[in-house]
């Protein structure tokens, strides 16, 4: 389960910095006053969701490859310089856009209706990718147990409410129906009649654009370094680089396979295969969270994880079902009636029969089981709502990480745990959150 869970980290790293490099040649264009396809290589001999192939999304990701594995310092000031920057022009837009606003262009608030809200939810992921990545950073973090969970927070908040206001702005300068898909503000700013404004936001976005590619590529390449140290994937990964700091192997290995997905693939695919691995990351999570406070190795009785697993699985079974009913049901409720009492009694049976094993020594999540368990089900239920060629896709990486895991990874990693430390010390380590 940790290795799917981590496949799915890679690839939600790959797809995002892909659709970000792809993004930054539509705002790109935008800029010199061009369509977003008139920098692409149009293939008409491929289908038309690959057929649009982006080279310059392949020469910004090499500079940003060759940014990263530079130093970490130098792109930390990047970053902080460029984070000003940004906030500044994410006040501009709200500011200006809400000038410009029409509250005409909400008089069909919700055109799509629920469905279609769940539907944009379940997408909308794609905005909260990039914050596990602080998590990677802990070995750079001077007291990792205080600051990441205020850093994870305190980002995930102002972000959220940053992307409400730039949603709601962008909706009242321009009708959804007329808003564009590669470069929506910049386009947005034009129609409304501030030709001027769209520079200035095009500008920005390619700012914003870049510093998130650069965040990625220093957080992705730590991550399949921690994967490597185990030697579930090839050990050389895990080298670093004496003069620069850097895991040079690992940036220059991840951010190659991001260059060859932004060359051909569309937006619209990167965009639904990112948002299920994200889903199924954080249902993952949650599910490791009720693992780790409720199971310890020797201390949880056989009764207690009898009863942990049985209502664990009911509350997954409920979740799917009611995932399952929602996407096949236009109209039906008689199937929730079912499933969602079936979660709610889980839960509670949970939180009440069985006790929990372990406490967070630090920061811990509230309200558990609870938040986790809603966390779970409504992680679930919005991965209803994806199409069915994106689970396709995300069905094949997944077994093409099972089959590496059992002819590979599974055998390089128990060798090395072996050659380590002794079986007992390892399951302790293991036990405690080790590697």
């Amino acid at each position: 389960m940790a290795f799917i869970a981590a496949g799915n980290i890679l690839l939600e790293y790959v797809i995002g910095g892909a659709a970000v490099a792809r993004s930054w040649t539509s705002y790109f264009a935008t800029l010199l006053n061009h369509h977003p396809n008139d920098f692409r290589i149009v293939a008409h001999g491929l289908s038309p969701d690959y057929r649009y192939l982006d080279p310059i999304a392949i020469v910004v990701l090499a500079i940003i490859c060759l940014m990263a594995v530079m130093s970490t310092k130098g792109s930390s000031i990047f970053n902080y310089i460029a984070s000003i920057i940004h906030v500044a022009v994410i006040i501009f837009i709200i500011i200006a856009g809400l000038i410009k606003a029409d509250a005409k262009n909400y008089s069909d608030f919700a055109p799509f209706g629920v469905r279609g809200i769940f539907q944009a939810s379940a997408v909308l992921f794609f905005a909260y990718i990039g914050f596990d990545a602080v998590s990677t950073m802990a070995e750079e973090t001077k007291n990792p147990g205080r600051d990441i969970p205020i850093g994870l927070v305190a980002s995930m908040v102002i972000v959220t409410l940053a992307y409400c206001l730039l949603a709601m702005t962008l909706c009242l300068i321009q009708p959804y129906k007329d808003i564009d898909v590669d470069a929506p503000f910049s386009v947005a700013f034009e129609a409304a009649g501030w030709g001027w404004a769209k520079y200035i936001v095009a500008a920005g976005a390619l700012k914003g654009m870049t510093t998130v590619l650069l965040v990625s590529a220093v957080g992705q390449a730590r991550y399949l370094t921690h994967i490597a140290r185990t030697h579930m994937m090839p050990p050389w990964l895990a080298i670093v680089n004496e003069k620069t700091g850097t895991p040079l192997n690992a940036t220059v290995v991840m951010l190659a396979a991001t260059a060859v997905i932004a060359f051909f693939t569309s937006l619209g695919i990167l965009s639904n295969l990112l948002s299920i691995s994200t889903l199924f990351i954080f249902m993952l999570v949650a599910i490791g969270l009720l693992v780790r406070r409720y199971y310890v190795s020797g201390v949880t009785t056989i009764a207690n994880r009898i009863k942990f697993i049985v209502f664990l699985a009911l509350i997954l079974g409920s979740s799917i079902g009611t995932a399952i009913y929602w996407a096949s049901s236009t109209d039906g409720w008689i199937g929730y009636t079912i499933t969602l009492p079936i979660w709610l009694l889980s839960t509670f049976g949970l939180w009440l029969f069985v006790p929990q094993a372990r406490e967070p020594k630090v920061w811990g999540v509230p309200l558990v089981p609870w938040l986790p368990s809603l966390s779970i089900t409504v992680n679930i239920f919005l991965l209803g709502s994806i199409d069915k060629a994106s689970f396709e896709r995300f069905g094949i990486w997944t077994l093409v990480m099972i089959v590496y895991y059992f002819l590979f990874g599974l055998h390089a990693s128990y060798d090395t745990a072996k050659e380590a430390s002794s079986a007992k010390a390892l399951i302790k380590n293991v036990e405690e959150g080790g590697a």
